[in-house]
């Protein structure tokens, strides 16, 4: 979904009873915003959005559950499954000082010595860091991790993140 108004908030899993009940998963682990979501949208495997009113919500021991309106039924629930639940960004997992979420990323440019070098185009999860994905200004693309000592902090207002290690885009 390319509408950064949105963000990507969790998992839409199997569903659970009779109901049209979905198991959700957080992508941040965090829940409370989840179990106050009263509308979203989902990004279904087949590329489609469709808008979702939440008409229920649960917790049972470490499980949440959501039922949407207009999926009543285990079958009509089950074409949501394997979707991506997609929040308002007001609707978001609050974030604390210093954290930023991964879809601001997009979009910034990364500078070496003042120089644009590159942007992101995109991130993937690496084994120790996310992968910010450069498209370089000639074209070609290179995978850097998000961490010290590669990149700076991302600095939003300017729209710029600091290349660290020049060497990583010769790659």
């Amino acid at each position: 979904m390319n509408d950064l108004s949105f963000l990507a908030s969790a998992k839409i899993g199997k569903t659970h009873g009779l109901d049209g009940f979905l198991n959700i998963t957080s992508l941040s682990g965090e829940v409370k915003h989840l179990e106050k979501l009263k509308e979203g949208k989902a990004e279904l495997k087949d590329g489609r959005t469709v808008d979702l009113v939440v008409e229920s919500v649960r917790l049972l021991s470490s499980s949440l559950q959501m039922k949407f309106a207009g999926y009543d039924t285990p079958e009509k629930a089950r074409t949501l499954s394997g979707s991506v639940l997609y929040v308002h960004r007001k609707d978001a997992s609050p974030l604390k000082k210093g954290e930023y979420y991964v879809a601001d990323l997009f979009g910034l440019k990364l500078i070496s010595e003042k120089i644009v070098v590159g942007t992101v185009i995109g991130v993937s999860e690496g084994s120790q860091a996310l992968l910010l994905e450069i498209e370089k200004e000639d074209g070609k693309r290179s995978y850097i991790p998000n961490m010290k000592p590669f990149v700076g902090k991302p600095d939003f207002e300017k729209g710029v993140m600091e290349l660290l290690e020049k060497d990583l885009l010769s790659l």
